[in-house]
């Protein structure tokens, strides 16, 4: 009696848990898991931000270090090469990198170019820093519209992508009247505070983010992507013109104060918004119907905008409705090309990034010379012809399809596939 009452007291006992100690293992997670949409909307945010910070207080750096405000602003184009450089190595090497390592590479750079811009001694520093922010924002944008798919579920890539994007014009929308109110106070304030303050930010959201399996296969190669990147190429020039020049415009034209121009282009970036989640429902299969449809009314607004100039509300309306359409255009876009690159999806958005820096270098210097040329009537009709120029291709698509049966494959580009089964 008394050996089996030791054999039983010996053997291990798993006494079943209560269940409110069940509750508690359930209800309390090891790890904040974060927000991947949320995480890609701050590097989007920051990326522009760094793009912007530096068009405002141009004459202040001209002045600081002795150089005309023409040639302090060329710091911008090299920020903008820089960026386009970056994005095009994004689409040549990023899958050897993987998506969560280069926003943290673009975070961090973004942060070192800010702090440097601010304590920049000479102009050759400066320049130095500004291509840092520029080839951090080539970074961001390429990898958080490349993870915007590959780090959500199918049925919910064309949300992620379009609430990532808003990240750009809501750093108009905040950034602009903040780096103004820092200005202010000092120009190196004014590179320095947003900038490193969304960088900050996107990095602590993407350290809370669980780090994914696997990395970014190297898929197919992108030997089509000229038929998307050219008449991508062509709408950012556009756009990128009509951003240099309206509030010149709208000074020029109607003898609007600066201070009150940079007021109404932070509050028309807000037109972004209702576009951007409008058009999510048809990103997935109307893609390349909404890039004929924006861009041809995009060519509209812009001749309207820079010929009939109706007075300076109006205007103002009217570029407000050429944000929501343009923006909408960009993501229409962003979403093609998505659907179309398979497993490719950093490099085919290494080279959406790259054309939208480079576009914008191509819009300025082509509308510069048209209002040289001809004044705001030459200017708006270039930049009209360059968003209708972009809708042409797609445009030939849609035409071509409709002349023979559907394809089984419903990817709104499925013509024009990326790699070596593309025919």
């Amino acid at each position: 009696m008394n050996a089996s009452l030791a054999l039983h007291l010996a053997r291990p006992h798993h006494s079943k848990p209560s269940r409110a100690a069940e509750r508690r293992r359930v209800r309390r997670p090891s790890r904040p898991p974060g927000s991947p949409v949320a995480t890609l909307f701050m590097a989007m945010f920051a990326a522009q931000a760094g793009l912007l910070s530096l068009g405002p207080v141009l004459p202040d750096v001209a002045h600081e270090f002795g150089v005309s405000t023409a040639a302090a602003g060329q710091l911008r184009t090299l920020g903008g090469l820089a960026g386009g450089a970056a994005a095009v190595a994004v689409s040549l090497f990023g899958s050897r990198l993987g998506l969560r390592r280069m926003l943290i590479a673009g975070h961090l750079m973004l942060a070192l170019g800010t702090l440097a811009s601010a304590a920049a001694q000479n102009l050759a520093v400066l320049a130095a820093a500004q291509a840092a922010v520029g080839a951090a924002a080539g970074l961001l944008i390429a990898g958080a519209l490349a993870a915007s798919a590959a780090w959500s579920e199918p049925g919910r890539r064309a949300r992620a992508l379009a609430v990532a994007s808003l990240g750009q014009p809501m750093s108009w929308v905040a950034g602009m009247p903040l780096g103004g109110l820092l200005a202010e106070l000092d120009w190196r304030y004014s590179l320095l505070g947003v900038p490193l303050a969304a960088s900050l930010a996107g990095s602590a959201a993407l350290a809370r983010l669980p780090r994914p399996a696997g990395s970014t296969p190297a898929g197919r190669s992108l030997r089509s992507l000229p038929v998307w990147a050219m008449p991508e190429l062509s709408a950012y020039a556009a756009w990128g013109g009509a951003l240099v020049f309206a509030g010149a415009l709208l000074v020029e034209a109607y003898s609007v104060s600066p201070g009150v121009v940079g007021l109404l282009l932070g509050a028309v970036a807000l037109a972004a918004l209702p576009g951007n989640m409008l058009a999510r429902p048809w990103l997935t299969g109307y893609a390349r119907e909404l890039l004929v449809v924006l861009g041809l009314a995009a060519a509209l607004l812009v001749a309207v905008f820079g010929i009939a100039r109706p007075g300076a509300a109006a205007s103002t309306a009217i570029l407000a409705l050429l944000v929501l359409v343009a923006t909408t255009r960009t993501v229409a876009g962003s979403a093609l090309a998505l659907q179309s690159a398979g497993d490719r999806r950093l490099a085919a958005m290494g080279v959406r990034a790259a054309t939208g820096q480079f576009g914008y270098l191509v819009g300025a210097a082509v509308g510069g010379a048209a209002l040289a040329t001809g004044g705001y009537e030459m200017l708006a009709v270039s930049l009209a012809a360059l968003f209708v120029l972009g809708t042409i291709p797609h445009l030939t698509a849609i035409v071509s399809q409709t002349r023979r049966p559907r394809l089984k494959d419903s990817s709104v580009f499925a013509r024009f596939r990326f790699g070596p089964d593309a025919a």
